[in-house]
């Protein structure tokens, strides 16, 4: 089955409506780009997917404080991801 993918803005209009939709599209769409830059920063730890799963989180509580015209939304995605990676390498879970 082929899935069709949103476009950034829909995605992130679906976030912020705290929509099931929203939550797929941002897992479907997103996860393995952000948890390959957490892996990059934290290496194969069995924490990997707590901090990916910590990440998505925080993107969704976050969203509404996105600004779409200050940068990208993925940009953004992956400026929490690896925030919260480094964070990790600081101070392990």
């Amino acid at each position: 089955m082929i899935q069709t993918l949103l476009s950034n803005e829909k995605v992130l209009k679906l976030i912020r409506a705290k929509s099931r939709a929203g939550a797929e599209a941002l897992y479907d769409q997103y996860a393995v780009v952000l948890r390959f830059a957490i892996f990059r920063i934290a290496g194969e730890t069995d924490n990997t997917d707590i901090i990916l799963e910590k990440a998505i989180c925080k993107i969704w509580d976050s969203a509404d404080l996105y600004n779409e015209h200050e940068l990208p939304l993925l940009a953004w995605m992956l400026g929490i991801a690896k925030g919260l990676a480094k964070e990790y390498c600081i101070v392990p879970l």
